[in-house]
């Protein structure tokens, strides 16, 4: 009761003693005058010098607390009023361009890969359809900057303390089993903790591994306590996949269900999934009851809805857009510049507008490295120095870079190309030559059986092109492999299950080098090859438990040097960097850090008067 009390208190008050520090400074009074200190017995009063100083210092304290209050106040006042006056010179602009205004279906060309839990899936398609229908409690936006959503920003008690506060207007969708409900912090707790259960599918499991607990205080606030401190926690809360699921439609359909069933697809999200026939169309709908508002006052998102098209491959989509049948050339985070001039080339200058959107996603060759012969660090090693970056990248028509294990765009913790290109197996000409050679010894010295190598599995309607380039860079050291394309459920039911020998699919990075504990660490949720190496382990743990980017970049740095000069777990060669492409009366696009995050922005799109699809 006392530790309730004190949450409760503490929330009255919004003014922890740091707090209470840093805004005594503004106020001129300083932390010498918290911590003041007499000597000597004059005391006017006849009181003890102890309890005079005490009242002394309760006294300064008193009114460095009342200085300080004021002055957030006022500070909160001063941002209330800048903020009202952004959003009005917002409304104002979009009112003089002729919007925003509420209605349209948008038409996207995509898939959602027949997995629709948050907690377990990161495919792409799925995060630009179905995660439409669920939310955040915070999320990362442009510039990788933590963002309210159904919850305030957290208020830093201290290096393991977090108090976050729901939002009162936030509501369930209203659809069984939990029919238009408020959204609780009791809520907030069961979909984070969700996420830690030791289910092998979900695969943000470890993101919040050093949480002690998540704890509902009262109906609207949830506090977070770790048990050690934990450098990228607030990140974690705001990431990509951290999509609040309901305990109702959990208890009522199951983890299986709620990952394959899409009538469980029941969420606070703007959109509701109103029909899914595979292969043909996804049909969302709007949430009439979604919490956030609109610039006049109304709520969004502006669109009535999307229609996801299914089976369209590179040609059709194009041929689709310049026809005028899609509002966006590709999925709404992903775009290649050289289709985007296919179709200005086509269609005309004016038809299509770009939009660069560095997400954090990629490609990579996972290796399952308990299966022979990649059991072997050397076989592994001989593959990382065959593989061609440049001609692999090349296939992605310019939507991305060549990278290592953390993504350039995780700054400063990533590699770019100018310090990747100077190391074995990203190295080019004479010295590509010697990395080549290297690798035939490798191969040779570890006595791999050649005539017992499993296929290389493939995502067969996306990387098909990617293994071929594979396929040959292999043969170059020798190594011979046959190419197994699967569809998009079954590669994505490979890689879950842990079914697969070397295969060929995407990757999400995050806001954090941490991923990377995700990734390869013993437990990790996306350890999907089983790599497991002890000293690779403490250094990870070392890694998230460490503050100060110098610090924390010397490990990071050391460990994606170990990974790519000892290990070889995965085959890393590309990060994204893609060009949306959309129509240009869609208007309220921007960039997003992430996929999922792309949905925030959704929501605040609208059609102009121009449109006439």
């Amino acid at each position: 009761m006392a530790e309730r009390n004190y949450w409760t208190r503490m929330k009255r008050n919004r003014m922890s003693r740091r707090g209470l520090l840093r805004a005594s400074a503004r106020a001129g009074v300083g932390a010498a005058g918290l911590a003041l200190v007499g000597c000597g017995d004059d005391d006017d009063d006849g009181q003890p010098a102890a309890a005079q100083v005490q009242q002394q210092q309760d006294q300064v304290e008193q009114q460095a607390e009342q200085q300080a209050m004021q002055q957030q106040q006022q500070d909160a006042t001063a941002e209330e009023q800048q903020a009202a006056q952004e959003e009005q010179a917002a409304a104002a602009q979009a009112q003089q361009s002729g919007g925003p205004v509420f209605g349209g279906m948008v038409q996207i060309p995509g898939d959602d890969g027949g997995l629709f839990d948050p907690a377990a899936t990161i495919h792409g398609g799925t995060d630009a359809s179905i995660f439409q229908c669920f939310d955040f409690v915070n999320y990362m936006d442009e510039g990788n900057v933590i963002t309210d959503a159904m919850g305030e920003l957290p208020e830093i008690v201290d290096d393991l303390n977090f108090v976050y506060q729901i939002k009162q207007d936030v509501y369930w969708q209203d659809l069984p089993p939990v029919n238009g409900r408020q959204f609780t912090a009791e809520d907030a707790v069961f979909g984070y903790e969700r996420f830690s259960q030791d289910n092998p599918e979900f695969v943000y499991k470890d993101r919040y591994s050093l949480v002690e607990r998540f704890e509902a205080v009262d109906q609207f606030t949830m506090h977070v306590e770790a048990s050690e401190p934990f450098a990228p926690l607030l990140v974690a809360m705001a990431e990509t996949g951290a999509l609040m699921v309901a305990r109702d439609v959990v208890e009522q359909f199951g983890d299986a269900e709620v990952s394959s069933n899409p009538d469980a697809v029941v969420g606070t999200g703007s959109m509701m999934l109103d029909s899914r026939e595979p292969d043909v169309e996804t049909v969302l709908k709007r949430n009439p009851n979604y919490y956030r508002p609109s610039h006049d006052g109304g709520k969004l998102p502006y669109f009535d809805g999307y229609n996801i098209i299914w089976g369209l491959d590179n040609a059709l989509r194009i041929a689709q857009y310049i026809d005028g049948k899609t509002d966006f050339l590709w999925l709404q985070w992903y775009g290649e510049l050289q289709e985007i001039e296919t179709v200005r080339a086509e269609a005309g200058e004016d038809s299509i507008v770009a939009v660069p959107n560095p997400v954090a996603f990629g490609l990579a060759t996972h290796i399952h490295t308990k299966r022979e012969p990649y059991t072997d660090a050397r076989v592994r090693l001989a593959l990382h120095l065959a593989t061609d970056r440049p001609s692999l990248n090349a296939i992605t028509l310019g939507a991305g870079v060549i990278g290592g294990p953390v993504a350039e765009t995780i700054s400063p913790y990533g590699w770019g190309l100018d310090q990747l290109s100077q190391l074995p197996g990203y190295r080019s000409g004479d010295e590509r030559e010697e990395d080549l050679a290297e690798g035939r010894k490798m191969l040779e010295a570890s006595g791999y059986d050649p005539d017992n190598v499993p296929p290389m599995e493939v995502w067969g309607d996306f990387a098909s092109d990617y293994g071929q380039v594979l396929q040959q860079n292999f043969r170059q050291i020798g190594f011979e492999v046959d190419i197994l394309e699967l569809t998009t459920a079954d590669s994505l039911a490979a890689r879950q299950n842990h079914e697969f020998s070397m295969i060929t699919l995407g990757q999400q990075a995050a806001a954090d080098p941490d991923l990377l504990y995700n990734d390869l660490h013993t437990t990790g949720g996306q350890n999907y090859g089983e790599f497991s190496d002890p000293e690779i382990d403490d250094m990870l743990v070392k890694g998230r438990t460490t503050f100060g980017v110098e610090n924390r970049k010397a490990i990071y740095d050391e460990i994606q040097t170990k990974l790519l000069e000892e290990h070889a777990p995965r085959l890393w060669w590309h990060w994204s960097l893609p060009t949306v492409g959309h129509r240009p009366w869609l208007q309220g696009f921007r960039p997003t850090p992430g996929i999922t995050p792309t949905n925030q922005v959704m929501n605040e799109c609208w059609f102009d008067e121009s449109r006439t699809i």
